[in-house]
This record gives C-alpha cells, sequence and structure tokens, in this order.
C-alpha cells in the first residue's frame, strides 16, 4: 500500500516513483496490469494530481510504465527492460546521494569507505575485527571508543599506555587482538614494545573539537575557571591546550570526579569549569547540577578530544580490509 510521508525533504512525486518500483519489484504490481487512474491515487493520497502525473511520467520515461491515452498506465511487460531501466534509477539515487554527500565537504575516498562500511553491515555473518585501543588517561580512550562506535564488524578493548609498556609480556594482552591504534604521541614506544609481534599498529591523530577550540579561546581573562576530570594525565592535557589556544599560562585548580555531589560543589566556586565529557555531574539523568550552573550563569566547557578524518579513514579501510580477509591484511 502506497503511503505518502509529508515530513520528509524528498519530493513527494520521488517517494511516489520508488514506492511504485517497490511494488513491481515485490510483485504486487505484475507486468501488464494496470495502475490506478491519476485522479483516483491523488484523491486516495491526498496529493494533487499533477503530482502522480509527474511521478506516472518519469516512470513511463525510464520505460517502468507504459502510459496508453484514453486507456491508462500498464506496469511495463518487458521484464528485461524493468530491470535495465531499475539499474538506472538506482544510477540516479546513488548520484543524488553523492551530491548530497560532497556537498557536506566529504571526500571520495571517505564516501568511498562510508559505502563499503554500509555494505558490511549488511553481509550475513562478517568477520569480527578486535581492535585494541592504547593511551595514558582513560577519558581519551572513551572518548576515541565512542567516535569509532559507527563501524560495523569491530570489537573494541581499552588499555591504558602503562598496562601495556610496563607489562612484562604485551603480547599476552594483546594476543587476540587484530588491530592496535594509539595516538601519534605515544606511537613510538608502543611500536618498539609491540615490533616483535604480529599485530598492525596504527598512530591516530587526536585534537580537540573545533566547539571546544572555541569555547576555550573566547574565555575573557578575568574568568575564573576549575577542571573537572577523572586522571591527572587528562587534566593535564587540558591545561596545555588552554596555553596554547588562549596563549596566557594559567595553574588551574583541578577537581578529579569520584562522586557527582562533590563536583557539584566544586563546580560553584568558578564562572566556568571545562570538564571531560561523560563525567556523572553532566549527566541530567543523574544529577541537574549542569543545569543549575548554567542557569546561574555559569559556563560549561565539555573537552571533546577527537580524531582526525584521514586517522578515522585508515581505520575503515583496514578494518574492511581485515573483514573481507585481504591477503596480506591478517
Amino acid at each position: 500500500m502506497i503511503k505518502i510521508d509529508f515530513s520528509e525533504k524528498r519530493p513527494i512525486y520521488k517517494q511516489l516513483v520508488e514506492q511504485i518500483l517497490s511494488e513491481i519489484k515485490e510483485g504486487k504490481l505484475r507486468p501488464g496490469e494496470k495502475l490506478p487512474a491519476e485522479r483516483d491515487l491523488a484523491a486516495a493520497l491526498e496529493i494533487s494530481r499533477g503530482t502522480v502525473k509527474k511521478a506516472y511520467q518519469e516512470l513511463a520515461d525510464n520505460n517502468i510504465i507504459e502510459m496508453i491515452q484514453g486507456s491508462g498506465s500498464y506496469v511495463y511487460n518487458d521484464r528485461s527492460a524493468y530491470d535495465l531501466e531499475r539499474r538506472k534509477l538506482a544510477l540516479g539515487l546513488i548520484e543524488e546521494t553523492l551530491d548530497r554527500l560532497t556537498a557536506w565537504e566529504l571526500s571520495q575516498r571517505e564516501i568511498a569507505a562510508l559505502f563499503r562500511m554500509s555494505l558490511i553491515k549488511r553481509e550475513p555473518s562478517p568477520r569480527t575485527v578486535r581492535i585494541a585501543l592504547i593511551d595514558c588517561n582513560p577519558e581519551s580512550l572513551g572518548l576515541f571508543k565512542r567516535q569509532l562506535g559507527y563501524i560495523p564488524g569491530i570489537a573494541i578493548s581499552i588499555f591504558l599506555l602503562d598496562s601495556i609498556l610496563l607489562d612484562d609480556d604485551p603480547a599476552s594482552l594483546l594476543s587476540d587482538f587484530d588491530l592496535a591504534v594509539t595516538t601519534v604521541t605515544h606511537y613510538e614506544p608502543l611500536h618498539q614494545a609491540l615490533a616483535h609481534m604480529d599485530i598492525k599498529l596504527l598512530p591516530v591523530d587526536m585534537s580537540p573539537s573545533k566547539q571546544t577550540i572555541v569555547s576555550i579561546s573566547t574565555l575573557p581573562p578575568e574568568c575564573s575557571v576549575g577542571i573537572i576530570t577523572r586522571s591527572n594525565k587528562f587534566a593535564f592535557l587540558i591545561q596545555k591546550q588552554l596555553e596554547l589556544f588562549t596563549g596566557r599560562r594559567r595553574v588551574l585548580p583541578v577537581h578529579f570526579e569520584t562522586d557527582a555531589a562533590s563536583s557539584a560543589r566544586f563546580m560553584r566556586r568558578f564562572d566556568a569549569v571545562i570538564a571531560a565529557p561523560d563525567l556523572l555531574v553532566l549527566d541530567p539523568a543523574i544529577t541537574g547540577a549542569a543545569e543549575e550552573y548554567i542557569r546561574g550563569g555559569g559556563r560549561i566547557i565539555p573537552f571533546d578530544y577527537t580524531a582526525d578524518r584521514a586517522s578515522l579513514i585508515h581505520v575503515e579501510e583496514y578494518v574492511d580490509a581485515a573483514v573481507r580477509g585481504r591477503d596480506g591484511v591478517l
């Protein structure tokens, strides 16, 4: 049954074309079968007759249906022609999608990787690629794990850097993994530690998000600022970035969150706080402290630390190759 979604951005006639094509493909409309009259279908769907006419005309132009003057419109009776024209319409849909993705400033390499990721999701039993994320602090690890969450066919585990470098037998920790991923900063020591292992190590360039940079850079000089985080290393990272983007050296008070209540008390001492994402105090389901602080004039800057696009593409391409079992990958 044909239904029109008036909230969709796609033109109504395009929705109608796609649904008629779908009914033909599923056998609900058979070759030679007559379609509803334009007037009747327009009334049933509560759309204009001109919209129905435009949809029928596009289908007719692509030899999907036949419009016979004085008789009506019929599903074209040549299956091979239908299959050919369906491919033409599919190509048109792909072109529209590519135009939109290009407008979003995605490169052809990125688009190709994303298409492959989508195809992997549809495979019946794709191979799971096990990835070990390694960094010096839990906050960055959590952020990066969340960023990679969209990639199908992977299972992610996180490791603190010291747990690998100080372990007498790092091979025992990573023996079940196909890929290890770390930041550019930690790549060399990890590369040396894992040199004897048959595991691929990828470096990833991590940096603050644009929104984080803008928020930090626009803090007034007289603004009192505190840091809320879980680890000293992430606090140090925030401190260094603050100095870099403001041009001022400031030693900021740091609170290491153990519970939401203590973080809320710390927060109220400052005009603004820079906080690691995913803290308890920022979760509205746990506490309303953040909303109350903002209503009182406070400013919260979540310190989002993100991987650059080229690094993500590199991971995507490795996963794609590993899932498909290409030679030299596994």
